[in-house]
């Protein structure tokens, strides 16, 4: 897989040479150049393409396709889907290219890289690292958010609160609409619509670990209205509402009788509504999915219930609820 993704270099590097050529025909590479450009296009090994990238770098440090160059590397490299050469690649890389613009630009894939390889501590070390140079970087942003909040799930807590920051920083980044350099009106457009609705839910599942329900609901409910279809952002609030239900249930009941008792029940049932709401809304995308099925069956049940408290024993109406929140047929 790794010869597959590093071979199309060499439609890179042939753009490249083109790229490099003044007006007129005439290149702007000497022989010896063009000698090792065309050595990188025939490797037919990876560790042998990154030598001879290396040669052309080290031979001739200031040759006008080092930027394409260093760039094309990185996004092979950022290609490679095996954990270990990948890490091993990023690596090499920041051997042969030493300037800050490139370090910045291998800098992303080799964070990710570490956290593909199970190496979490040296991906915020390093991604720590990276920030202080660049803060606005979004893609390390948002790779350590995501490996933070892999971690978490494996109740590994140790990142949770620079997770935080980071997906707090990438959120608020996004919102601005702060377009990363080099992407276009499209990319962008791209990037945003499909990251950040899983940076919120990422942060509603850290602030969830971190026992402040309030800041997790805020971030599942901007979740859910960036990605309405998704189903997970509703199995949490349902959750999150449940439990502020249950709490103020056990308070009511608590009440001597009055007034403010019979406020309260108000409340609490209105309370008890927004549960059977996020109940209904959580089983009907729920439906199919198989990482889901355990719990949609689970939530059927309180939904069952609840309804029928609402509704004098009966679930007329119930099904109905489901079937508004299914997603249209196509």
């Amino acid at each position: 897989m790794t010869k597959l993704i590093l071979f199309t270099a060499t439609v890179f590097l042939t753009a490249v040479v083109v790229s490099a050529q003044p007006q007129g025909g005439r290149p702007n590479l000497s022989p010896e150049e063009q000698n090792l450009v065309r050595a990188i296009m025939s490797a037919t090994d990876p560790a042998a393409k990154m030598k001879a990238v290396a040669e052309l770098i080290q031979k001739h440090p200031k040759t006008t396709i080092r930027p394409r160059v260093a760039q094309m590397t990185a996004d092979q490299i950022a290609a490679i889907t095996d954990p270990k050469q990948k890490l091993a690649f990023a690596q090499q890389y920041e051997t042969i290219f030493t300037e800050p613009s490139e370090k910045e630009i291998i800098g992303p894939v080799l964070i990710r890289a570490y956290g593909d390889d199970n190496q979490p501590d040296a991906a915020f070390t390093a991604g720590a690292a990276f920030l202080e140079q660049h803060p606005d970087s979004l893609p390390v942003l948002v790779s350590l958010l995501a490996l933070g909040t892999s971690e978490v799930k494996k109740h590994n807590g140790k990142y949770l609160e620079p997770s935080i920051q980071y997906g707090t920083k990438a959120a608020a980044l996004f919102e601005a609409d702060q377009k990363p350099a080099g992407f276009d009106d499209a990319r962008w457009k791209t990037y945003k619509e499909s990251t950040l609705p899983g940076v919120h839910q990422s942060l509603g599942l850290l602030y969830f670990a971190g026992g402040k329900p309030a800041e997790a609901k805020e971030h599942y409910l901007k979740s859910a209205q960036l990605a309405p279809s998704d189903p997970f952002n509703f199995v949490m609030l349902a959750a999150l509402y449940n439990q502020d239900y249950q709490t103020a249930a056990k308070h009511y009941q608590a009440m001597p009788a009055g007034p403010p008792r019979e406020e309260e029940l108000k409340k609490t049932q209105a309370m008890l509504d927004q549960v059977i709401d996020a109940y209904a809304h959580a089983v009907a995308l729920a439906e199919g999915n198989a990482a889901l099925a355990q719990i949609r069956q689970q939530y059927l049940g309180d939904l069952e219930t609840y309804y029928k408290y609402r509704h004098g024993g009966s679930t007329d109406g119930m099904q109905q609820l489901i079937d508004k929140y299914k997603p249209a047929k196509p």
